[in-house]
């Protein structure tokens, strides 16, 4: 039972470490030196984060971190350098936890708490990144509140509940596992947003008709008519939205050929896959600039399939729109 115990303190301490390292290193060691809470001898380790130097060093990069985190694109970029800080950290707090025990369960508890550190801290990056988004301030700061919240009280409950704490992070690694790969895909397309949200505000923004006409890969190029490339041929490289029947975030391309239907290419589940869009169905197309994506929308009644294009890509963007409204006026239809 102890040693069930002592796995879920290094667990609870590594998962608030990936959300806030230096939060959980400060309150830790605050609480050990006025005696808030007390070590029992398995975790007598622990004493070190109560160190003047350690206290110190948490303190100032915690002040560092409190004012970083409330800025947007700052926290991301916090988050970016921290990558590797937090997952170390969590597994520098599990080895001064446990001290020298059996080497076999000190190597899979640092593993197991790097772990989950990573877990809490890709989480939080990716929400960080979202937020970043909205072109308003305040998300950023509460986030940042909240996260300062759970870290320290998270710390708390590792220490005087480990099995709950243990319990809890097990249960969000699972969580996370099961989301990673959507998770993946919205940081790939932010990434890729904020990239192009420089390009832009250096200039280097491609004429609209040579985004039109993008060189598609190999394996995308199968799925469209043999000849693609003529005249009035296009592909603009976007990311699927609501309602295309794509996992959300995907990268694509949509694609015209000659004066048919709009055809949306991307991969699922490793293949190459079309989505066509029946314009003949279509009772609205509209367009929505926004900070790091730009929305097209095609709207037949209630039902909306969507489409994300980065900044860089707005005038091919509207030239596309442009096109595909005067394509809905000539389609037939639908009975």
């Amino acid at each position: 039972m102890q040693t069930i115990q002592l796995l879920g303190t290094v667990l609870g301490l590594g998962f608030v470490s990936g959300i806030n390292l230096y939060a959980t290193v400060l309150a830790v060691g605050l609480a050990i030196d006025f005696d808030f809470v007390h070590l029992s001898p398995e975790l007598a380790g622990l004493a070190v984060l109560g160190h003047p130097l350690v206290l110190a060093v948490a303190a100032l990069m915690y002040t560092a971190e409190f004012f970083a985190d409330k800025i947007p694109w700052v926290d991301s970029l916090w988050d970016a350098l921290h990558t590797f800080v937090r997952p170390l950290g969590a597994a520098a707090i599990t080895a001064a936890a446990l001290g020298v025990t059996d080497p076999a369960f000190d190597l899979a508890a640092f593993l197991l708490a790097g772990g989950v550190a990573f877990s809490t801290h890709a989480a939080k990056s990716g929400i960080r990144l979202v937020a970043n988004g909205s072109p308003e301030p305040f998300s950023n700061i509460l986030l940042s509140v909240a996260e300062d919240a759970v870290a320290i009280g998270g710390a708390w409950v590792a220490l005087n509940h480990p099995l709950t704490a243990g319990l809890i992070a097990v249960v969000f690694t699972a969580g996370f596992l099961w989301v990673a790969p959507r998770l993946v895909r919205i940081l790939r397309a932010h990434v890729r947003a904020v990239g192009a949200l420089f390009r832009v505000w250096f200039g280097r923004v491609r004429a609209p008709e040579e985004d039109l006409v993008e060189d598609l890969p190999n394996r995308f190029a199968q799925e469209l008519p043999v000849g693609f490339g003529g005249p009035g041929d296009l592909a603009v490289r976007c990311f699927a939205g609501r309602g295309v029947g794509a996992p959300r975030s995907q990268v694509g391309y949509l694609c015209l050929v000659g004066d048919g239907a709009p055809v949306w290419l991307g991969r699922k589940r490793f293949r190459v896959k079309s989505y066509p869009i029946d314009l003949a169905r279509v009772t609205a197309i509209g367009v929505r600039h926004g900070v790091l994506f730009d929305e097209l929308s095609f709207r037949s009644g209630a039902r909306a399939i969507e489409f994300l294009f980065t900044r860089d890509r707005r005038d091919a963007l509207d030239a596309l729109a442009q096109r595909l409204g005067a394509g809905r006026a000539a389609a037939p239809t639908a009975a």
